[in-house]
Order: C-alpha cells, then structure tokens, then sequence
C-alpha cells in the first residue's frame, strides 16, 4: 500500500533531484509496507539505515548543486537539512535503544516532512536551478 507518491507538483522537473526524490518516498512506503506487514526490528532497521544513508547522500547532492550556483538561501536550506538529518538520527536512536515502536504515527511523520520539505524548499531550490546555465531540466 503506497502510503506517498512524489506527486507532478511536487517534481522539480529537474531529473537527477527528481529521482532522488523518487528513492525517498520509495524507502518512506518500503518502511511503511514493513512496518504493516510486522517484519522484526532487524529489518525495519535496515530501512532506516538506508532512508538516513540516501537522505544524507541527497541533500549533500543538493548543497553542491545550490554552492556551485550560488543559490542566495543557500545557508537556510542547508540547516534545514541538517535539522532534517538530525531528526532522523534521533527517531533512529529511538529506535535502536527500543524507546520507539515503529508506528504508523512515525512513518506519517517522516511522510510529513519529505513532503513539507520538497514543497516549501526544494521547489524554491528548483525554481533557482532552472535559471542556471548547465543544469540538466526535463519539460513540465
């Protein structure tokens, strides 16, 4: 059951970043696929370990992409990231030391922010690049 779907408003029509986001919301209803189908700790935290590696390996991709072509709210976006980042590593900790159960209220959550997130920053970050000479656009 798909629980997210990187929706055409939400593309920044700009393939690479796109894709990105594609994994993203993948890894998002993978785990909550999981978490429905009650699979063990074990497996539930390899997700996260792959939703925190592709997050952290994603917006390292986008803060070279806005410091390459000097995005001017370049400085907010990236502490968003690191908010986002550590955020993640918390619910994981959480996770780890059995403090949290992997519930539907925290796959929604995680749904809220890659949602939230892509909306409210990356479209602004898309807007930007499109302007750029050398970066790679797809049509609308």
């Amino acid at each position: 059951m798909e629980l997210i779907r990187l929706e055409d408003s939400l593309k920044l029509h700009i393939p690479e970043i796109d894709s990105q986001h594609e994994t993203l919301i993948r890894l998002i209803n993978d785990l909550h696929e999981s978490m429905l189908q009650k699979v063990d700790r074990a497996a539930l935290g390899e997700l996260l370990a792959q939703l925190l590696a592709h997050t952290q390996s994603h917006f390292s991709y986008e803060e070279q992409l806005m410091a390459q072509h000097g995005y001017p709210a370049y400085e907010v976006h990236k502490s968003e990231h690191a908010r986002l980042i550590q955020h993640l590593l918390d619910l994981i900790e959480r996770f780890q030391n059995g403090e949290l159960l992997m519930s539907f209220a925290v796959v929604i959550e995680l749904k809220g922010w890659a949602t939230i997130h892509i909306e409210k920053s990356d479209k602004l970050l898309g807007a930007f690049l499109k302007e750029q000479p050398g970066v790679v656009t797809a049509s609308a």
